[in-house]
């Protein structure tokens, strides 16, 4: 047999095959993609802070705080942690299988899937030296799944799959249980409803925070009532998904020291921020406009526009006391009349009507 030059690790004559290279889940890209549009432009701020002369407080607090909230309600989109829960469980790790594995079960749902996650106690002490002299690949367990359910459908075809790929006993069974829609197990149901209509309403949300920040350049006297309704959209959206969400979902496992460990679900912190976000955004607001309604304040950064100065808010010009206030036609006519009552009064005669006279003469 002739030796050629791709020949090593075949078997057989068949193609080169290395084996799975399975690699732990580090971070999640799309969510660190978006971080990364709020960060670079705060950071470009930052930069040039130094340099910044007038409105340098109000720039510095009003810009990091719209970029907050902005990243906050794009974040909470996408990122499964609007419920979790987590609970330690000795559960059989497959079926037909009586060994247990003493692990850690968390689950975090958001508005269009969740993640499952089942790490055993060795896990933190996890590293390529054990990983490469370990035999037994359970002692050294990290699951993270993920699982849509924005379908109708989706959680029955996600169970399915699950199946079909063996997962372990324990993130099937929390599959099992959101899959459910008939009679009155509908908590799969009431969660994707919730993560509906909330995905739609910070959506709405987000799309008045761009407005609130062209705003913000062109015509800062609107910059308060748009964030006004940045924060009421906000927090309509926590408020629809609290009121959406079921309150009974509780998941039995068998607990570590022989008990019942009941894995039950709360709001998660991107509820929490959502919520504070929108708490801020209007309270803001309504300082601001408050501010520019009763008193002489006028709302300014180093990001307004020229446009501002024609189309802001005008002010009447305080008189001093003693003076009455008149309107500008009501000034303009009253010094007309002045004039020509003055030139009635007068006993000489214009110019022009001299010159007249001579020249008849």
């Amino acid at each position: 047999m002739v030796i050629g030059w791709f020949d090593a690790f075949r078997e057989n004559g068949a193609p080169t095959w290395y084996g799975e290279n399975p690699t732990p889940v580090v971070m999640d890209l799309q969510i660190a993609a978006i971080l990364s549009l709020f960060i670079i432009p705060t950071l470009a701020y930052l930069t040039i802070f130094p340099g910044i002369r007038h409105y340098r407080f109000i720039s510095t607090f009003t810009f990091l705080l719209s970029m907050s909230v902005g990243a906050i309600i794009l974040v909470s989109i996408h990122y499964p942690s609007w419920h979790s829960g987590n609970v330690n469980i000795n559960s059989p790790f497959k079926a037909f299988n009586s060994r247990r594995l003493n692990a850690t079960l968390g689950v975090k749902i958001g508005l269009n899937y969740l993640n499952i996650t089942l790490t055993n106690k060795n896990s933190n002490q996890f590293s390529l030296f054990a990983l490469l002299s370990e035999k037994d690949h359970e002692n050294n367990l990290k699951y993270n799944e993920r699982f849509v359910f924005s379908d109708v459908n989706a959680m029955e075809q996600e169970l399915e799959n699950a199946l079909h790929r063996g997962l372990p006993y324990p993130i099937l069974k929390v599959i099992e249980y959101l899959s459910v829609d008939r009679a009155g197990f509908v908590w799969g149901r009431r969660y994707r409803l919730a993560g509906y209509y909330t995905f739609v309403i910070l959506w709405l949300a987000f799309s008045c925070w761009i407005l609130q920040m062209i705003m913000l350049c062109l015509v800062p006297h609107w910059y308060a009532k748009i964030s006004c309704v940045v924060g009421v959209i906000t927090l309509v959206g926590n408020l629809v998904y609290f009121l959406n969400t079921p309150s009974n979902l509780c998941i039995r496992f068998p607990a570590p020291h022989g008990d019942l460990a009941v894995l039950k679900f709360s709001p998660s912190w991107s509820f929490y921020l959502t919520l504070g976000a929108g708490i801020a955004s209007l309270i803001y607001g309504i300082t601001l406009w408050i501010l520019q309604a009763k008193t002489n304040y006028r709302f300014k950064t180093m990001f307004s526009a020229q446009l501002d100065e024609f189309c802001g808010l005008r002010r009447p010009i305080s008189m001093p006391k003693g003076c009455p206030a008149e309107s500008p036609a009501t000034s303009t006519s009253s010094s007309l009349a002045r004039s020509i009552s003055e030139y009635r009064n007068s006993d000489t005669l214009p110019p022009i009507s001299y010159s007249i006279e001579s020249n008849k003469a």
